[in-house]
Order: structure tokens, then sequence, then C-alpha cells
């Protein structure tokens, strides 16, 4: 039986694989799109490129979670996908246009999200059963918002000095990282007592989870101005890039708050009440943004609410589909929500933000995701509804 010393070292490596995950993200989400412009791209070409990321996700979480589900060891697909990735990422060194840069932003994606399938599996596989799941989840996944914090803040000053072009060695240099510490994570065994297999086919079929996947679906459709335009909208306004890092980090310090606490708000609360706040966080947030954005402590609260929009709504979606997909379904499960959610809804709110910069800049694109997050709240309040379980002892009690 592991010791305790033992335990703690397999968690340690964990959160490290959440850090340098979303350590990179910390260079890909913020200012890959000035890096893309400093390229030469438009605004146009770069939402197609940041739509093609969500795009991916339609079909690759379920590959990578098809063969993670069904590999005897997990952690070989996730190092497999990490070497893809950063051979992926080499390939930006070469020169070329939008044509070419689309090609390679493919590979990109393909290889990216074959991560968190598998990551979070293994965090569903580590916490499973216990008493303080959310917690414990919580305490795991803000290891990821630390890893992008640091890299956001200490990013921005980087690139004003020495040029955004710097962006991409950063990147190749985190992705190098993420290699490294995906050879030091360990399998966990998927228990799954008979009375918990479930066919994740037969289980899409109910009512409940595809109106709260279609839910999460119109969350992320409602950011996809804020992951394609914020920098460069930011940028547009004045505000240097040391300055658009630290509207990033603000956003991560509240979440890192939530993740370290979220234990005892769920046990509070209860996971549709706080994610029914979510949307309303998301709905005002968005809003903000598209009309008041040039007050900076406006902005400053508009980022501050992050810690509602993304992380309580995170939190409690991969806590009901841990529920709803346990076992050997569990990394199809977080594939299936990644897919429908960041892959479904990313995508089409990616394209609808760019086609409403072209027409009315970032009031139109920024107000189109407020809209998409109240219909957001509509659609979770069917799911609640027809969810009879709801109040049953779940993952966070």
């Amino acid at each position: 039986m592991p010791t305790a010393i033992a335990i703690d070292a397999i968690t340690f490596r964990l959160g490290a694989l959440y850090a340098a995950y979303f350590g990179l993200a910390g260079v890909l989400a913020p200012y890959m799109p000035l890096y893309f412009q400093a390229r030469g791209l438009s605004p146009f070409e770069i939402g197609v490129l940041i739509a093609l990321g969500q795009a991916m996700r339609v079909v690759s979480p379920h590959l990578w979670g098809y063969l993670a589900d069904h590999a005897e060891r997990r952690t070989s697909i996730l190092r497999s996908a990490a070497v893809g990735l950063l051979a992926a990422l080499s390939l930006l060194l070469i020169p070329g246009g939008f044509v070419y840069v689309f090609g390679v932003m493919v590979l990109v994606n393909l290889f990216q999200t074959g991560q968190m399938p598998i990551a979070e599996a293994l965090a569903s596989a580590r916490i499973r059963g216990g008493r303080d799941a959310a917690g414990r989840y919580g305490r795991l996944r803000l290891w990821g918002s630390a890893g992008f914090i640091t890299v956001v803040m200490a990013a921005g000053p980087l690139f004003d000095r020495a040029g955004i072009e710097t962006a991409l060695w950063l990147s190749l240099a985190l992705a190098a990282l993420l290699l490294f510490v995906t050879w030091q994570v360990q399998d966990e065994p998927a228990h799954e007592p008979v009375h918990q297999r479930v066919s994740v086919r037969s289980r899409l079929r109910e009512a409940p989870v595809r109106w709260f996947l279609l839910s999460a679906a119109l969350m992320v459709f409602a950011h996809g101005a804020l992951y394609s335009y914020l920098s460069i909208y930011l940028v547009e306004l004045g505000y240097s890039k040391t300055a658009i890092g630290v509207f990033w980090a603000l956003s991560i310090v509240l979440e890192i708050a939530f993740f370290f606490t979220q234990g005892r708000w769920f046990a509070r609360f209860g996971i549709y009440a706080l994610l029914q706040a979510s949307f309303v966080a998301a709905a005002v947030r968005f809003l903000l943004i598209a009309e008041v954005a040039t007050l900076w402590w406006v902005l400053a609260f508009a980022q501050v609410l992050h810690a509602f929009s993304f992380a309580v709504h995170h939190s409690a979606s991969v806590l009901m589909i841990q529920r709803w997909f346990p076992g050997r379904a569990a990394a199809r499960g977080q594939a299936v929500y990644i897919s429908a959610a960041w892959g479904v809804g990313g995508t089409a709110g990616t394209l609808v933000a760019a086609y409403a910069w072209t027409l009315g800049g970032a009031t139109a694109a920024f107000g189109a995701g407020s809209v998409a997050a109240l219909l957001g709240a509509w659609a979770l309040r069917k799911a609640r509804r027809l969810d009879i379980a709801w109040g049953e002892p779940h993952p966070v009690s």
C-alpha cells in the first residue's frame, strides 16, 4: 500500500503536469494572436486560426480519450502527444503565410488537445471516492492556474522589451518542459465496480446530459471574443503588453482563490446554483468589456469575474462529467465535454466573434458573447429540471 510520502509525490507530479500545460497556455491564449498579427496575418485570419483550435476539439479529444481508456498505460499516450506538440510548434520557425500557419496549427492543436482529457481522467481516478473530491480537484487544478499566471506576468514585460516574436521561443521552451513533466507522471488505475459501468452512447441520450452539454457549449461560445481578440482590443485601446499581462493575470488570481476553496462553496451552494451564477457573471463580464473597457478599473472588475465565468463553470462541469462518466468511461466523458463545449461551442463562438468584429468591432463581438451566456443559463435551467438525481450524493458531497 502506498505511503503518505508516495501519495504526495504522485499528486505533486500530477499538479506539475497541470502547471506545465497551463503555463504553455499562458503564452498561447493571451499572446499568440499578437504573434500572428506581427507575422502579418489579418484580424479575420487570426480569428480563423483561433477557431481552428476550437474546431479540433470536436474530434481529436475523442480519439485521445478512446486511446487512453483502452490503453494499458495512459501515460504513454500522454507522452506521445507531448512529443508531437513540441515537434509541431517547431514548424512555426519556418517562414510562411496564412495557409502554412494554418496547416501547422492543425498539428499543434491535434497534439495539444490530447493532454487534458487524459490529465482529467488521471485526476478523476486519483480523487474519486474521497470525502472531499471537489476540494481535492480544486487543489490539483490551481497548479494550472499558478502556471498560467506565472507565465502571463513574466511574458508581458519580456515581449515589451524583446518583441512579440519571442513568444514562439517561449512556447517551445514550455512545450519542452511539458514533455519532461509527462515522463514523471504515473498511471492511476481506473477502478470500475460493475454497478458503475456506463455506456457513453446511452448516457448521451439522456436529456439532462444533452441540455447540460448545450449550456457548456454556449458558455465557451460566449468566450470566443475574449480568447481571440481581447489582447488585440486592449492594444488598440492603448494598453501596453505588460498591462495586458496584468489584466490576464488578475483574472487568474481569483480563479486560484476559488480552486483552493471550492470544496466549501460546492458543499454550501451545490453544483447547479454555482453554475447558474457563472452564466450571469459571464453575461455581465462581456457586456462591461464591450462597452467600458477604456476604464481600467471597470476592465479589472470584468476580469475578476473570470473566477465565475471560467473557474466555477469548469470545476462544476468536470465534477458533473465525473458523476455521469465514471471508471473506464472517464477519459471519453471528459472528451465529450471538451468536444461539445470547447469544440462545437468554441468554434462557433470564435467564428461569430470574427464576423461580428468585422461588422461592428469589439462592441458587437463581446456583446454577442453576453447574449450567448444568457442563453446558456436558460439551457442549464432545463438540465436542472430534468436531472432527477441532481440532489443525490455525488463527488462534491
